[in-house]
């Protein structure tokens, strides 16, 4: 039985911060390049992270989590300057992480640029060696801890009277997936049995998130989304029903129900290191947690102040660009842009022959325009004329960009259901579905996809079902 709490607790949540040390390198082609294909602030990260960890220090927030992933790509040189960070933030508050496949460079290649070359002789933290370098935030504090097969930790920590945070490591569940061992996860039910023994409050976090939007589903398999809600649910039905997560960059809240009356919440917390910057503060309740996602409004880099509105511009850079370079016909830089986010030299010759040309039809075209398009070939089928017309001034690549910044902010921008706007990007990304119907495919696979592309609509548009920047997730 969960003892009455004394006081409410209060604690902030960030995710991803991916540190980069500008010793990698900060200037020349190679590193311009490699910056601008990201959604995440490079060698800004200093600047960003730094003003993250002051903004959090200056709050009620009792204590911090950190859900993985705290640098670039694992280079000891990133890790290092990022726990000096910590270390300063620990002598006012305490900080509590776990690392993640970003933390031991899991693709094996690591990244420094000089000029326009890039090198691969950079010095990169081993898996065994991580539970030791951030040692004093979280595990020598631990509760009980348990070693995975890559010796990287998973532990518990008591940050407050009656309150167990499980502070898990689902790097690898030794079958190749994210997740846990059937060992691992035997400890983590041992404890939410002691914790409930203690009468403690109780939940977690982990870096990979395991409830899917409608849009991640288009990018997972219908065998990895059954998996992970699968392992949801053993966490509910284990007694742990608020997991907070990283990994994807986007910021989303789900909740999956089990068949013995528990319920899981999952809040995928979208970087700090990129837009929209979200410091995730949260209030312990007898009842659940109560949270609130502030974004981050400025940071310093080398004496210049930059907003919000700089990472958020940043984030659609390489996009823009992309267009930018097709609208004027700049075949150099159009492949070159493209080279830099790991397409081949070879495809992206070929997109340029396909896509070019129809990249600078929709960089210059309107929504209305569009529509009259469409619908010329489907008989006045796909769109309704009326409400696109009231979209006669508004750019179709100006609402491909708010869709994305969307997806990764949790719709800080909602639309009516009734509106215009949502009436046309609706029947937009149900297109592809009603043609594929029409046209009697049967490619299971496809028809998956696409009916996950026409859900991700709703969720977009309006940020249901649950709005992740200001939501309760209860006990």
């Amino acid at each position: 039985m969960v003892k009455n709490m004394k006081k409410s607790v209060k604690f902030a949540v960030i995710a991803d911060p991916h540190y980069y040390s500008e010793k990698l390198g900060n200037s020349g082609i190679a590193y311009t390049m490699r910056a601008n294909s990201d959604q995440k602030m490079l060698a800004h990260s200093k600047g960003v992270i730094s003003a993250a960890l002051e903004e959090i220090k200056n709050s009620d927030a009792e204590f911090l989590l950190i859900a993985g992933d705290l640098s670039n790509d694992g280079e000891r040189v990133s890790h290092e300057e990022m726990r000096h960070f910590l270390y300063e933030f620990k002598k006012h508050k305490p900080v509590y992480i776990i690392t993640a496949t970003h933390d031991w460079c899991c693709d094996g290649n690591p990244r420094r640029f000089e000029g326009a070359k890039v090198y691969h002789d950079v010095e990169t933290l081993k898996p065994e060696e991580l539970r030791d370098f951030y040692k004093d935030f979280g595990p020598d504090d631990a509760v009980s801890e348990f070693f995975t097969h890559q010796k990287k930790s998973s532990y518990v920590i008591r940050p407050a009277e009656n309150v167990s945070v499980f502070c898990l490591d689902d790097d690898q569940d030794g079958q190749g997936n994210s997740g846990y061992s059937k060992e691992h996860f035997t400890w983590i039910k041992e404890e939410l049995e002691n914790a409930r023994k203690r009468g403690d409050f109780v939940f977690g976090m982990q870096h990979h998130h395991m409830l899917l939007t409608e849009f991640d589903r288009i990018i997972n398999s219908k065998s990895s989304v059954e998996r992970k809600e699968k392992l949801s649910k053993e966490f509910a039905d284990a007694g742990l029903s608020v997991m907070f997560t990283g990994h994807s960059h986007m910021h989303h809240i789900r909740r999956v129900d089990t068949e013995n009356n528990n319920h899981f919440y999952e809040f995928n917390v979208a970087s700090i290191g990129g837009y929209p910057a979200p410091i995730v503060y949260c209030t312990l309740t007898e009842n659940g947690i109560e949270t609130k996602t502030k974004h981050l409004e400025k940071y310093e880099y080398n004496g210049k102040t930059y907003t919000n509105d700089h990472l958020k511009n940043h984030a659609t850079f390489l996009f823009e660009n992309v267009f930018e370079a097709a609208k004027n016909n700049r075949k150099l830089e159009f492949v070159t842009l493209l080279v830099s986010i790991g397409i081949s030299n070879k495809k992206a010759k070929n997109l340029w022959l396909f896509l070019g040309n129809l990249i600078k039809a929709i960089s210059e075209i309107s929504v209305y325009k569009t529509a009259r398009i469409i619908n010329f070939f489907t008989f006045g089928k796909a769109f309704t004329i009326s409400e696109a017309k009231k979209l006669k001034n508004v750019r179709l690549t100006s609402v491909i960009f708010e869709l994305f910044h969307s997806i990764l902010d949790g719709s800080v921008v909602k639309h009516e259901r009734t509106s215009p706007y949502y009436i046309i990007v609706t029947q937009a990304l149900s297109l592809p579905l009603r043609i594929v119907r029409k046209l009697h495919i049967k490619n299971s696979n496809l028809l998956r996809i696409l009916t996950h592309l026409e859900n991700a609509a709703d969720e977009i548009l309006t940020g249901d079902p649950i709005d992740a920047n200001n939501a309760f997730l209860e006990f």
